[in-house]
Formats: C-alpha cells, structure tokens, sequence
C-alpha cells in the first residue's frame, strides 16, 4: 500500500540513479548518504515566489503606490496562477492514464528489452507526476497568499475602488509616475525620461480635469506637492 502523500518522494529515483550506471561507484558513495537530505530538498525547495517576493518585488511601493494598485495586482497574479493549475490538473490526470497504460502493458511484454524500456519509461512517468504535484502543492500556496493579500487590501479601499480595475487607475499610476520620476531624477536615458514624463503630464492633466489631483498628491512630501502644483498653474 502507498503511503505517500502527494508532492512527496520516495526512495526509487535514488535507485534508479544507482541502477542506471551512470556513475561511477565513488559517485554512488557520495550520493546515498544525501538520500535524506535530497528528499527534503525535493520537499522544501522553492517552486514560485515566496510571500516575500510577492510583498516586495511584486507589489513594491513604487510601482504599486496604492492598496487599489496593490489589491488588482494580486487579483491579475491569482488569476494567472490559477488557470495555470487548472492546466496543469489537465496534465496531471493525463499523466496518470500515462502511467496506468504502461502498468498494463509492462506485464504483457514478451521482449525482455522492450519490458526494460517500458520500466524505465514508467519510473519516469511516476517521477514527473511527483514534480506535477509538487507544483500544484506550491500553486496553491500561492493562490492562498494571494488571497491573504487582497484581503488586506480591500479593507483599505471604498467601494468604487473595489467595483472595477479602472475606478482606482487614474490616481495610482500618477502616483508610481511621481515617485518613479523622483527616483530616475536625471539618469535615466533620454528616451526613458521622456516616455516617463510623457505618462506623468497626461496623467497629472487628468487628475486636474477630474478634480482629484489633491488627493494623489496627498502623502507626497510638500516640496514635492508645491513643484507640481506650480509647474501646472495651480498656485
């Protein structure tokens, strides 16, 4: 009876390796003593981002300035990870008819060469449902972080801003296009700072238009609220 759980490994892929003869049989000495080990490396290893990741690289403060920006983002890579494990079920149960063919066959083989082949092709198959869900164990991690997240953030928004991607765009990119505008300041490339400040002003002028500039230039240091305020006449 198998015991394992799902995204577990047990010991075959150690055996195969010794069975196979592609190493050497000091190679073989140095690997057994790390069965163990590799095992929980299999287990532990990083598959996708981890929640820092996703809290700093992904959802930065600079290009996500907003809880709105931040909660659509995660929505857009939950999204994302989702439709990739409902894909990746798909290869999994075809996998599995995979390996229940070859079972079937393996038995039926009356060539001693084309039995060997069929085994090796069914260890294989086996190995890589156990990395498929592996995967899925780590998708659904962080499908739930993801979660986690937008939680957070929706209790930071107003109802329009939770309504549609649309409602909070407008002052959120004007936000990540000040601050990034701080930051390049003079070093970025001609053609950077020029496609950067070409986003900023048309945003800015909307902002005006809609009457709602005051509140993205609110958190901004004052300085920086008074320049913008006197480059386009508001003041």
């Amino acid at each position: 009876m198998n015991t394992m759980k799902k995204g577990e490994l047990n010991i075959t892929p150690f055996n195969i390796i010794q069975g196979s003869e592609i190493l050497t049989k000091e190679d073989i000495d140095i690997l057994l003593p790390l069965t163990a080990e590799l095992q929980e490396t299999f287990k532990k290893t990083q598959v996708f981002r981890t929640r820092t990741e996703m809290e700093v690289s992904v959802l930065n403060d600079t290009k996500h300035p907003t809880p709105s920006s931040k909660y659509w983002q995660a929505m857009r890579e939950q999204n994302v990870m989702f439709n990739e494990l409902v894909m990746l079920s798909y290869e999994y149960r075809k996998k599995l008819v995979d390996i229940k063919k070859l079972e079937r066959d393996i038995p039926l083989q009356t060539d001693e060469l084309e039995k060997e082949l069929k085994q090796i092709e069914l260890e294989k198959e086996r190995f890589v449902a156990k990395n498929q869900e592996r995967t899925a164990k780590d998708r659904i991690r962080e499908l739930k972080a993801w979660s986690e997240i937008k939680e957070r953030e929706s209790k930071l928004m107003d109802k329009e801003e939770l309504g549609a991607v649309d409602n909070h765009q407008l002052a959120s990119y004007t936000k990540r296009w000040i601050k990034q505008s701080i930051i390049m300041s003079k070093n970025g490339s001609p053609a950077e700072r020029q496609n950067l400040l070409g986003q900023l002003r048309s945003a800015i002028m909307l902002c005006i238009e809609k009457g709602i500039i005051e509140n993205v230039l609110d958190g901004f240091p004052k300085e920086i609220g008074q320049k913008i305020k006197q480059e386009y006449n508001l003041i």
